[in-house]
């Protein structure tokens, strides 16, 4: 039997965003194996992923570890790709162990880049030290504290957990908490939060979901950025502060220009996503948080003619890859679930007008003529999400 020396690149979460993972590499023919524990995520029914029995269903652990090292014994290159905040946590943690048995991962996936941008305070403490424009953070170690915090910057404020990975299942799907007076801050504290010190304190940039503005960032094993695309976030799920669900591009130097001076000061090395809102109060651009990871909506990217990850995974294996070109302006990616759910909890007016105005999307996240099943799968996940966010919104005191 002939050996398979194609290049493999395991994605660590089968969900849109490692999906567009596997959408670049596809026509590259390299080997894109997936490794989720959730079967219920979308890549799991996808065409272009591999689930390698074995290795597709492993938990973030040991066992896998062992698996991914031993796959770097053959004689194809091997690189990992994280497309979760726990998964990039996983990287962190064994980043060593990888490194030293010939896996290739991002070298920004360490305790003291990486790891500051999953963590919320010390993220915000990083930002300042590099006077870098950030909304007001502070992480509390009481409850004093917090009310104090409160009373200073003003309701509705932002509640985040420290690391938002570990807190989503306890938020039912939600990224945070925005808590509208002190009254409903101190329930929160009582039904939901418990430890003070487990939170971040955010002051809210008030303004409408189309003054976010993002860019996907690629820097170099060196550390310097490569490349970046911009576009505006049209729309999100949940509403207002969960992820996009509509986002176009536009040419944004200012966006561009920001996002390339933040990573670089930040020293982060990989493909990560900046957001940006406009704050009307000085019309000036704040950084509102950076992934460490490519983010939901990245197939953008490939969609706009630009192939972010592909040049990353081609940098990570020391493989030559084609020139980046220039991003094409009002490409439109859609979750096409999410955005529905977006537009129904909108109310009839903006559905109308999403439905007149709106050009349809370039690219789903996940559905594809070519790829049909993955709908499956995201429909599966999409309705689970919504009946935890259901849950979590119901009114106070119901049973």
């Amino acid at each position: 039997m002939a050996t398979d020396n194609r290049p493999i690149c395991v994605v660590l979460a089968l969900t849109a965003t490692g999906m567009a993972v596997a959408r670049d590499l596809q026509p590259m023919s390299w080997r894109v194996l997936g490794v989720d524990a959730d079967r219920s995520r979308p890549g799991w029914f996808s065409r272009t992923i591999e689930r390698p029995s074995g290795l597709a269903a492993l938990p973030l652990g040991a066992e896998l570890l062992a698996a991914v090292c031993a796959l770097a014994r053959g004689p194809a290159p091997v690189i990992v790709m994280a497309a979760a905040d726990d998964a990039v946590g996983w990287c962190i943690d064994h980043h060593a162990e990888l490194a030293s048995n010939g896996v290739r991962l991002a070298a920004g996936y360490t305790d003291q880049v990486a790891a500051v941008l999953l963590d919320k305070s010390r993220f915000g403490q990083r930002c300042r030290e590099l006077n870098i424009d950030v909304p007001a953070t502070m992480q509390p170690a009481n409850r004093n504290d917090i009310e104090s915090f409160a009373r200073e910057v003003g309701f509705p404020l932002i509640v985040k957990p420290r690391a938002g990975h570990l807190w989503r299942q306890k938020l039912r799907g939600q990224k945070l908490l925005t808590p509208a007076t002190l009254e409903q801050l101190r329930r929160d504290l009582d039904e939901i939060i418990g430890d003070p010190a487990s939170i971040v304190l955010q002051e809210l940039v008030a303004g409408p979901e189309s003054n976010l503005f993002v860019g996907a960032v690629w820097a170099g094993q060196d550390g310097q950025v490569r490349q970046v695309v911009t576009a505006r976030k049209v729309r999100q799920f949940p509403r207002n502060f969960g992820s996009g669900s509509l986002v176009r591009t536009e040419e944004l130097p200012q966006v561009a220009l920001m996002s390339r001076q933040v990573v670089e000061a930040l020293g982060y090395a990989g493909v990560c996503g900046t957001e940006f809102k406009l704050d009307l109060r000085t019309n000036k651009l704040r950084l509102i948080e950076i992934n460490a990871r490519p983010t939901l909506w990245y197939d953008l990217c490939r969609a706009a003619g630009v192939h972010l990850l592909r040049a990353h995974a081609c940098d990570l294996a020391g493989l030559p890859c084609a020139p980046l070109v220039g991003q094409r302006q009002g490409v439109v990616w859609r979750y096409a679930v999410r955005d529905a759910i977006a537009l129904a909890q909108a109310g009839i007016g903006p559905l109308l007008r999403a439905t007149l105005r709106e050009p349809l999307a370039d690219t789903d996240a996940v559905f594809s003529a070519r790829d049909p099943l993955a709908a499956v799968g995201s429909l599966v996940h999409t309705a689970l999400q919504a009946a935890q966010h259901l849950r979590r919104v119901k009114p106070r005191g119901a049973g």
